[in-house]
């Protein structure tokens, strides 16, 4: 099976930007086929007042969290924007600022990368 990595990097204002990448990653990993998820950019404030989000946004991530699927929040993005303590709520580590995820590694690992 093929291996995809969703990098989520729009704001969480538009809630089917958030709902469908996480909902296709779901579907994806059902088949058996190997997912990761990361938030970046703009898409890590989703984490700041999370529970204030849109219903479908927030079920799409916490299935998705449920399933293992989301590998991680960009460091540098969380601490330019200020959430790191939302981040880390959800169980995210932020160790340093260094900007996250390595696509080069990712592609060099096979994963077709998929940018919302």
């Amino acid at each position: 099976m093929a291996k995809h990595a969703f990098l989520l990097l729009s704001s969480p204002d538009n809630p089917g930007k958030f709902a469908n990448p996480l909902t296709y990653a779901q579907q994806l990993a059902a088949d058996d086929h190997e997912v990761v998820v990361y938030f970046d950019g703009a898409a890590t404030n989703f984490f700041d007042g999370i529970e204030d989000r849109a219903p479908p946004a927030v079920e799409a991530y916490e299935g998705a969290k449920n399933s293992g699927l989301i590998a991680g929040v960009c460091d540098h993005c969380a601490t330019v924007m200020e959430v790191v303590d939302a981040v880390e709520a959800e169980g995210f580590a932020i160790e340093d600022t260094e900007h996250r995820p390595d696509t080069a590694a990712l592609v060099d690992e096979g994963y077709e990368l998929h940018m919302v």
